[in-house]
């Protein structure tokens, strides 16, 4: 059986963006895995969407507590529970994130022009299914500032799917 193929050049766009969109919050996260599929196993969600000469999303999926750490970092100050500022902050990381990624896909075939105005998704996890022709790299973060008493806490996902226009 041959290796799993993942894009390299999204791989490396999610990879670099991710962790420079997170300097802002002084967390320098490991990736810990990657795949070209994405299930958003977590409970949390920021949705924020590419568009120009190729079009597609970006999504952070993590817990409550990796959400309420990020803002905590963001914010410069504790938070124990959700509320408008910490979600607004998490939906800037989101944004934060996105605009490196997109710096980052600039000269390359799927590079884009815009980034739209991030979505937050709260519930339980979810299946997202995409049309035939969507390039998807879903790699896997280690937050190593959260105790291992919480280690599925510990982990969040950053997943680039990409629509690359052929003409």
């Amino acid at each position: 059986m041959s290796g799993l193929q993942v894009d390299q050049v999204l791989m490396d766009a999610v990879i670099e963006g991710t962790i420079q969109g997170l300097e802002m919050t002084g967390v320098n996260p490991p990736p810990v895995g990657a795949t070209r599929f994405f299930s958003a196993t977590r409970p949390i969600a920021v949705i924020v969407g590419l568009a120009g000469k190729n079009n597609g999303t970006v999504t952070l999926n993590l817990t409550e507590r990796g959400m309420l750490h990020l803002a905590s970092r963001l914010m410069m100050e504790d938070v124990t529970e959700p509320s408008e500022e910490v979600f607004d902050g998490i939906m800037e990381i989101g944004n934060m994130v996105a605009g490196r990624i997109k710096e980052k896909l600039i000269g390359s075939k799927y590079e884009i022009e815009r980034i739209s105005v991030p979505s937050l998704v709260l519930g339980a996890s979810y299946d997202v299914y995409y049309t035939r022709g969507i390039k998807i790299v879903s790699v896997e973060f280690e937050n190593q500032e959260i105790s291992s008493a919480h280690h599925k806490d510990r982990f969040f996902s950053c997943t680039v799917s990409m629509l690359r226009q052929l003409a």
